[in-house]
């Protein structure tokens, strides 16, 4: 016999069927796990959106259209109103720029010393002989620009040529540019602010190594002196505002991207216009498109969330076939709890519209949302603040000095009273009168301090020598103590004042709470009213939000209980009442957290896809069992074919044997008669 074949055949006829269901099963189990992760996908595209739409700014959204675009342009932001405005462009704000006289090469040597770079406002007038009258030149005066620190650079042997002082200026990122400029007979070196604008003019003073104690002649380093002490480097082009009238009314700005005039809008002005040209039309419209475009999207992203569950769970009377998902109680979970949320009224929100129906979404049939157009634009033209409400997490308030800041997952829907206890301050130290007199000399034995501000140390702190007024040094120590990087790199900055009447300084930290504080280290010499001691230290704001003690940082109040997570600004200095912040959550905040909560590690979406693969993973181990049972199966056969075999081969050498004996008999021989 052939006993492999036989084997063989009895043991694929034994596998088939067991083999059969488990890949049956597999077969069902990973077409299970495509669906769930097409129905995770759906959901994930359904979050974008909605994640975009939790927030009012997807909902606002305004144009601007001038009729001559050579003039002006202008950008606007959401809070920007309907309006329209007649505008005319006088000047365009212009950098200061100062050029030294020529060189022979840009190897030239310049000279040694130091450079410090203010900026300011200058009072400063060009000579001009073929004026009429002639008009002198003359240095009257330098404010300085308090916001902008001083800055100083060294000049060695490394870097004293006309090229090196060019490179080292550029390097140094002090507001100002260097290049050198080739005028056809001889290398010019160019300085001019990085930035436009009457007070952002250079005053350039040196301290000259090679001159002792001049550091205004026209030798070495000194060259580049442009102060009231010496004007060595031209004046090319003054720093000037721009001059512009808006609805007739004048109005100046220290740069041509003009962002305060009108409340969200942005001018970009580009050329000035001459007296006898017409002014430009500009005209500013809130575009409703975008908060209907945002509905739109909203519903179109869920209907396609709807066609995937339908294909996943469908029923086909004629095939009598049904999606792989159907009947699955996941499946059923997620799609009844999508639209309970889509059919419930916004707790905590006022205005107009509560639900979707109220500005004409509804649920149809197919469970898909459909939009009454009518009832849509009706809605969102006669409030669209209130439209995005219902769609995005929202903190509405009557009081503008009290500013929604943020919220947290834990932040329940709500109103909440507002109170205020303490109003949050800025760490401040006030010096001392000192006798001021009207002026206030600074020289080698009083030009060194060292301060501390938010617990930052700015090291000492050199104030220019000069002869100032109060309020020019305390412009200058504020340039000074600004300008130190370690305070810079940390975003922490003062402001600095001089009171005429009781003649003393003041510097507060632009910071608010108890993390500000202004401490002075040392003072050389007299120290006009400065001394080394300690500020007072800020608070911060406090209060209840909802009746509760909130917390207090800076000026931001944080509530707790149910209005944890909800955090508020304090813009003004009164105390008490301050009305009602209204919180709420729209739609699409509500069903964002839905979704994440669906699509998270350990969600409902997740254990079932565990578990499939789980099955899946099961299946192995009992494909493994049933090819050990059938390898012992075929163990067991093929040792009792091989019996069956010899047994059968000793049964026919038995036969043959018979056979053999038989025919050696003597045959009987029959006659007939």
């Amino acid at each position: 016999m052939d006993i492999n074949a036989l084997v063989t055949s009895i043991i694929d006829a034994e596998r088939a069927p067991a083999s059969n269901r488990l890949d049956f099963k597999e077969a069902t189990f990973q077409a299970q796990l495509t669906a769930y992760g097409s129905l995770k996908g759906a959901l994930s595209t359904f979050q974008s959106t909605l994640t975009t739409l939790s927030f009012t700014s997807a909902f606002k959204s305004a144009s601007a259209e001038t009729n001559n675009l050579d003039v002006l342009s202008a950008d606007v932001s959401d809070a920007a109103a309907d309006s329209s405005y007649s505008i005319k462009v006088n000047e365009l704000a212009q950098a200061h720029a100062l050029v030294t006289t020529g060189f022979t090469n840009t190897s030239d040597v310049v000279g040694t010393g130091t450079l410090t770079f203010k900026l300011g406002t200058t009072d400063y007038v060009k000579d001009d002989p073929d004026a009429i009258p002639p008009v002198v030149e003359a240095y009257n005066s330098f404010t300085l620009n308090a916001d902008k620190p001083a800055e100083s650079l060294i000049i060695d042997e490394t870097n004293n040529t006309l090229q090196g002082v060019r490179d080292a200026v550029n390097g140094a990122d002090m507001g100002v540019t260097a290049s050198i400029i080739y005028d056809g007979s001889a290398y010019r070196l160019t300085f001019a602010s990085k930035e436009t604008g009457a007070d952002n003019s250079l005053e350039v003073s040196v301290i000259d190594s090679g001159d002792g104690d001049t550091h205004t002649d026209t030798n070495g380093l000194s060259r580049l002196a442009f102060n009231s002490g010496a004007t060595n480097l031209e004046q090319t082009l003054e720093a000037r505002d721009a001059s512009l009238t808006i609805n007739g009314l004048a109005v100046t700005s220290g740069n041509n991207v003009v962002r305060e005039a009108i409340t969200g809008v942005t001018l970009n002005l580009k050329e000035a216009q001459l007296a006898t040209d017409s002014a430009v039309s500009l005209d500013v419209k809130r575009s409703n498109s975008v908060v209907s475009n945002s509905v739109y999207s909203f519903v179109n992203e869920y209907n396609s969330l709807v066609d995937t569950v339908n294909d996943l769970s469908s029923f086909d009377a004629d095939t009598s076939r049904g999606g792989i998902l159907l009947g699955d109680s996941v499946l059923r979970g997620v799609t009844s709890q999508l639209r309970r949320e889509l059919n419930d009224t916004i707790e905590g929100l006022g205005g107009p519209f509560q639900s979707l129906v109220d500005i004409g979404v509804s649920t149809d049939r197919d469970g898909k949302l459909s939009i009454d157009n009518e009832r849509l634009d009706a809605a969102i033209s006669s409030d669209p603040d209130a439209v995005a409400a219902l769609f995005a997490v929202d903190g509405q308030t009557a009081n503008d000095q009290v500013v929604f800041s943020g919220s947290s997952s834990a932040t329940k829907p709500g109103d909440y009273p507002v109170n205020i206890t303490q109003i949050a301050t800025q760490g401040t130290y006030t010096g001392s009168a000192f006798g001021y007199g009207g002026s206030i000399v600074i020289d080698g034995s009083n030009d060194d301090l060292t301060f501390s501000i938010d617990g930052i140390s700015t090291g000492t702190i050199t104030l220019t020598n000069n002869t100032y007024t109060g309020a020019s040094l305390a412009g200058e120590l504020q340039a000074r103590i600004n300008g130190v990087k370690a305070l810079k790199d940390e975003g922490v900055s003062v402001n600095v004042s001089f009171d005429e009447i009781n003649e003393v300084f003041s510097i507060s930290s632009t910071r608010y709470g108890d993390a500000s504080i202004v401490n002075i280290s040392s003072v050389e010499g007299n120290g006009y009213g400065l001394a080394a001691g300690s500020g007072i230290v800020g608070v911060n704001v406090a209060g209840t939000i909802g009746g509760q003690a909130a917390t207090g940082s800076g000026r931001v109040l944080s509530g707790s209980v149910n209005a944890e997570g909800l955090q508020i600004e304090i813009l003004d200095s009164n105390l008490g009442s301050h009305g009602t912040i209204s919180f709420s959550r729209g739609i699409a905040d509500k069903l964002n957290t839905m979704v994440d909560s669906m699509l998270s590690s350990g969600g409902s979406l997740d254990s079932r896809i565990d578990g499939l693969e789980g099955r899946i993973e099961g299946l192995g181990v009992d494909r493994e069992q049933l090819a050990r049972r059938m390898s012992a199966l075929e163990s067991r056969m093929r040792t009792q074919f091989v019996a069956m075999d010899l047994l059968v081969g000793q049964l026919q050498s038995t036969g043959n044997y018979l056979t053999q004996q038989l025919d050696n008999l003597p045959k009987i021989e029959v006659r007939s008669r």
